[in-house]
C-alpha cells in the first residue's frame, strides 16, 4: 500500500515534520481505519461558552494574533491591526472590541482540529487510538484516508444568512496520522479543498485550500484530548488575498513565523508590499516584519536557480522592515 503524505511547505522538512514514507502497517499488521465521515453539525463557528471548557486556546493563529501586540501603543505603526484584518476572512475571524483578539471563528483548519480533539468522531477516535497501540509495541502504523478512498465532510444545518451555499459544506479529501518508531514521533496532515461557488455567487469565502501539518512527541501522545504538537505548518490560498503560511515551533525556539505572499492592501512604511513576513518570538518578546514587493523567491546565478536574498522569505536579520517590543503570552498551545 503507498502511503499518501501532505505537507504544507517545504520549509518544514528543515524544522523537523518530515516524517513520511512508505505504509508499513500491512507489514507490521495493522490495518488502517479510515472510513468515510459525513458530519452534520450545528454551526461551523467556534467561540468559547461560559461554563464549558474554552475552545478558541485550540485555534491555530490564536497564540499569534494576540502575540504580535506591542508593548507600547504605537510602537509597531499599525502593523499587527493591518496584519490581523488581512488574516480576519481566512480564519472566518470575529474581532473583539479592542481588536487584538478574535472572540470567535470559522474556518475548516481549526474546525477538524476542534472535532479530533473533542472525540466526537468514532473514527477519527479509532485513528488516534491506532497511533497509541502501535506506540506501545514499537512499530509504524498509518490511517490514511486516500488510500481507503474515504472522505470526510462536515455540514453546517444552522449557516448565517449571508453564507456562500457552497460553504455550507466543508469537504477534507486527506486526513493522516502516521507514527514513525524509529524516530520516535506521530505526524498529523490536513488537507481542505473549498466547493466551487456558484456563477452568481458574489460572497464567497475569501479560503480556497488549506493544509495543516503537525509532529507530536510519541511518548505523549494521548487518544483523547488535545495534542500538542513539537511543530506544526498551516497553508492557507485566498481567493482575493494571496496566500498565507504560517510555521510554529513549540520546543526550543519558541517561535512562529508568518508569511504572506501575493499579498495587497497592506501598508508598511508606506508602501504597499505582496511579500510580508513575520517572526515572532515568544521567548524575546520581539516581533520582526521582512518585505519586498515584485522579488521572486529565487533567482538564476550563472545558470543555476539560488534563493533571492531580496525576497521577504530570505532576508536576515537586520534587513527587516520594522521591529517592535511585543507582549507576553502565557501558556502557549
Amino acid at each position: 500500500m503507498r502511503h499518501t503524505c501532505f505537507f504544507a511547505a517545504t520549509a518544514m522538512i528543515t524544522l523537523g515534520l518530515s516524517g513520511c514514507g512508505p505504509d508499513s502497517s500491512s507489514d507490521d499488521g495493522y490495518l488502517n481505519p479510515a472510513s468515510d465521515v459525513d458530519l452534520p453539525l450545528t454551526t461551523f463557528r467556534l467561540r468559547d461558552t461560559e461554563g464549558l471548557e474554552p475552545v478558541l486556546q485550540y485555534t491555530a493563529f490564536r497564540d499569534f494574533y494576540r502575540g504580535i501586540e506591542p508593548v507600547t501603543d504605537g510602537d509597531d505603526s499599525g502593523i499587527a491591526q493591518a496584519l490581523r484584518e488581512h488574516l480576519n476572512p481566512f480564519l472566518g475571524a470575529t474581532p473583539n472590541e479592542e481588536g487584538t483578539d478574535y472572540t470567535s471563528v470559522r474556518n475548516p483548519l481549526d474546525l477538524i482540529n476542534e472535532v479530533i480533539r473533542s472525540g466526537a468522531v468514532d473514527n477519527f477516535n479509532e485513528g488516534r487510538q491506532l497511533m497509541r497501540d502501535s506506540i506501545n509495541k514499537d512499530e509504524a502504523a498509518s490511517y490514511n484516508t486516500p488510500a481507503n478512498d474515504a472522505l470526510i465532510r462536515f455540514t453546517e444545518k444552522n449557516s448565517d444568512s449571508n453564507v456562500s451555499d457552497a460553504d455550507r459544506t466543508w469537504i477534507f479529501p486527506m486526513l493522516d496520522w502516521t507514527s514513525n518508531p524509529n524516530l520516535g514521533k506521530v505526524f498529523r496532515a490536513t488537507q481542505y479543498v473549498a466547493r466551487q461557488p456558484a456563477a452568481d455567487d458574489e460572497g464567497p469565502a475569501e479560503l480556497a485550500s488549506a493544509s495543516w501539518s503537525g509532529r507530536y512527541n510519541a511518548d505523549s501522545f494521548g487518544t483523547s484530548g488535545f495534542n500538542q504538537p513539537e511543530f506544526a505548518a498551516a497553508s492557507l490560498t485566498g481567493r482575493t488575498r494571496g496566500n498565507v503560511e504560517l510555521l510554529q515551533e513549540f520546543i526550543g525556539t519558541q517561535r512562529d513565523t508568518m508569511t504572506l505572499t501575493s499579498a495587497s492592501g497592506i501598508v508598511i512604511n508606506g508602501e504597499e508590499p505582496d511579500c510580508i513576513r513575520v517572526v515572532l518570538s515568544y521567548n524575546d518578546q520581539r516581533v520582526q516584519v521582512f518585505t519586498s514587493k515584485d522579488e521572486p523567491p529565487a533567482v538564476d546565478d550563472n545558470g543555476d536557480r539560488a534563493a533571492n536574498p531580496a525576497h521577504c522569505g530570505n532576508q536576515q536579520n537586520g534587513e527587516e522592515a520594522a521591529s517592535y517590543s511585543s507582549i507576553a503570552i502565557a501558556r502557549r498551545q
